[in-house]
This record gives structure tokens, C-alpha cells and sequence, in this order.
């Protein structure tokens, strides 16, 4: 009888860069386990199923969801942030509820490219490390989650954003290889491109700042805006009030290409940034929650290069926005010298940790088989 393996994370919700870890992770499981049934626990399964090509059930149905675990081998939390009370105690009630649910049907649990936190109540972080103690493989992606699980007695590997492995060997992205680091992205007679990825969580008068500096570079720049989970970002397009034209995006490889085809970046979502990088693409960026601070951190520590970022609640004037982002483009030639190289180093460990806990799964699977 073929295994089963159920994942759970935050999918079928549109967020393109959680889709896009998610396929990485399930191409490494089809290629590791390809007799092996994957369920994945979904908002919206039908575009699970088309976007991944597996079996996906309502996230909702705990019937379903009962029956489910009840037949199978492993059940996994999928790459994302999942483990956090910052958006609500709720979520992460979700996801310790189906992870004990799970290791009471005594099935080996694994974590796979996990966020850790903020966790900022004392009661969920006891609650998280117990459930991690008991997980078969963790492996998380960035060293202050690494640094946590350490200190809490759990067994982790460290390895990286696995969206970082995107479009790697996808036939439809060859047309624009990232790794060709030509001086500039637009063709003759063209405006160089300004990407924006912008999320919730931006003060009316960061706003206004945005609106200001968007509006003085529209002269000189074509700006267009990436929605990477579009029901969130787009309303905050709307509150710039500007015409700023709109990625149409169906899949991640969407917003991937989009990205090869731009030269700045202003990035405020998490896998805006990692497909910047993927891409060579010179960003500066806004931070929200420290998951940010902590990728931007990881790549200045591999490429040698000061980044441009600043929070939310300390967002500089149009003044020193502005100049920082003309800045970037004047460089933008040897500033992707410093990201290719970040890239490699990046997705080399994304790649090993990934394929250390694909060894310990089909291990188990084997060993059950």
C-alpha cells in the first residue's frame, strides 16, 4: 500500500511566496518518495490541486481532516512562518492543534523550513518547544529561529528559505536566466523599472511618504506594483493613489519573471525580497516583523554589501528615500555582482538541509513500509 504524507501551512490563501516554498517542497518529495500520496491541507483545494498537481482537502473539514491522518504515514508542516502568536493565538492553536493531533495517531511529524515566532507569549512558546521535542525532523530557515529551537532543547537543522530554490530546472523560466547580470533590464528607448511589493501595515503618513517618492520617480522610472497575496496588497496600491500598473499574477513563476524583468526594488513582503535576490535584482526594503530583518541580515553576512532597509515605525522622509533609491539603480551593475553570490551560497544551503530531511523521511517511510 502506497504511503500518504498530509502537509499543512498557510496555503491555498493566494500568498505567492508560500506557494512557492510549497512547490519546492513537493518537488523534492516526488523525487525522493514518487509512489507516495501527498494531501495538502488547503483554503481553497481545487487551486491547490491545479497549482501543485497533488490532493488537497479544506483546512477547515476536521472530519476530512480526521479521516485523512487516520491513513496516513507523516504529516508535516509545510515552509512559512507558521509557528507565530504575532497575527493571532488562533493560528498557531491551528497548527500545534493538528501537530498533536497527528503524534496522537503516532505519526512521525516534521517541521520543514520553519519561520520561529515572534512568539511573544511565555504559554506558546512552552507549548510550540513541546510539540517540536516530539517531532520526528525540524528544519528551520534562518539562523534566529535556529538559535531559538537550540535553546529550547530541539534537535534542528538550519538551512534556508526554501522559496530561494524556485524555478530551478522549470523549462518556462530559461527565456530570462537570472545569472545573467547584464547592466540594465529595459530596452532601448524604454524607463528603467521600479518593482514595489507593499503589504499591510504602513501609517497614513508612511503612505504619504510612498506617494511622494513614487510620484517624483514615475518621471523617470515605470513603476509597477507585485501583489504577492493580491486580497492584502492591492488595497494598499489603492491608499497611494497613483496609477501604478498591476502584475497579473496565477503562480509564483509568474511574479518570478515579472521580477527578471525589472532593475530596483522597493520590497516590503518577505519573498519579494528572496526573488529580488534570485533575480539580481537591487533592493531596499521596509521591514514589518523581524523574519524580515533577519533574511536582510543573512544576505549582507554572505555578500559583502550594506543594504537599504528601514522599519515600518522608523521609515525615513522622501528625502532620504528618494536619493537611496537612485542610488541603488547608478549601482545596480555591481550590486548584483554581490547578489549572485549571495544567491549561491543561499541556495546551496537551502538545497543541503532540504535534502537531509528528505533522508530522514524516507528513512521513516521505508522503515513503515
Amino acid at each position: 500500500m502506497a504511503s500518504t504524507l498530509v502537509i499543512a501551512g498557510y496555503y491555498g490563501f493566494g500568498n505567492w511566496g508560500d506557494e512557492a516554498a510549497l512547490a519546492v517542497l513537493i518537488r523534492a518529495l516526488r523525487g525522493a518518495l514518487p509512489q507516495t500520496r501527498l494531501v495538502v491541507l488547503s483554503n481553497d483545494p481545487p487551486q491547490t490541486a491545479s497549482l501543485h498537481g497533488t490532493d488537497a482537502i479544506n483546512r477547515w473539514n476536521l472530519f476530512e481532516i480526521r479521516r485523512v491522518l487516520a491513513r496516513a504515514s507523516g504529516f508535516m508542516l509545510g515552509p512559512g512562518g507558521l509557528l507565530q502568536d504575532a497575527t493571532s493565538t488562533r493560528s498557531l492553536l491551528y497548527y500545534l492543534g493538528l501537530l498533536n493531533w497527528a503524534q496522537r495517531y503516532a505519526l512521525p511529524t516534521y517541521l520543514i523550513g520553519q519561520g520561529m515566532g515572534p512568539l511573544r507569549s511565555a504559554r506558546s512558546a512552552r507549548w510550540v518547544a513541546q510539540a517540536l521535542q516530539r517531532a520526528r525532523c525540524v528544519s528551520v530557515r534562518d539562523q534566529v529561529s535556529y538559535g531559538w529551537a537550540l535553546a529550547h532543547g530541539i534537535r534542528v537543522l538550519v538551512g534556508e528559505d526554501l522559496a530561494l530554490l524556485t524555478g530551478l530546472n522549470t523549462p518556462t523560466l530559461s527565456r530570462s536566466d537570472p545569472g545573467e547580470m547584464g547592466t540594465s533590464r529595459q530596452g532601448e528607448g524604454q524607463r528603467p523599472k521600479l518593482g514595489l511589493s507593499l503589504r499591510p501595515g504602513l501609517s497614513p503618513q508612511n503612505i504619504g511618504v510612498l506617494r511622494r517618492v513614487l510620484r517624483t520617480l514615475s518621471q523617470d522610472f515605470e513603476i509597477v506594483f507585485l501583489p504577492f497575496q493580491a486580497d492584502q496588497d492591492l488595497p494598499v496600491r489603492h491608499e497611494l493613489a497613483l496609477a501604478i500598473p498591476i502584475v497579473e499574477a496565477h503562480c509564483p513563476d509568474d511574479l518570478l519573471k515579472a521580477m527578471q524583468s525589472i532593475d530596483i526594488l522597493l520590497g516590503m513582503r518577505l519573498h519579494s525580497l528572496v526573488f529580488a535576490l534570485m533575480s539580481g535584482v537591487p533592493f531596499c526594503a521596509l521591514s514589518y516583523d523581524p523574519k524580515i530583518e533577519s533574511f536582510l541580515r543573512r544576505v549582507e553576512e554572505v555578500c559583502g554589501y550594506s543594504i537599504p532597509w528601514w522599519n515600518v515605525s522608523d521609515m525615513p522622509s522622501e528625502s532620504i528615500l528618494m536619493p537611496k533609491i537612485l542610488e541603488l539603480y547608478a549601482q545596480q551593475a555591481e550590486i548584483r555582482e554581490h547578489l549572485l553570490r549571495a544567491r549561491t551560497i543561499l541556495q546551496t544551503a537551502a538545497r543541503r538541509a532540504l535534502d537531509e530531511t528528505m533522508r530522514v523521511i524516507v528513512s521513516d517511510l521505508d522503515a513503515t513500509a
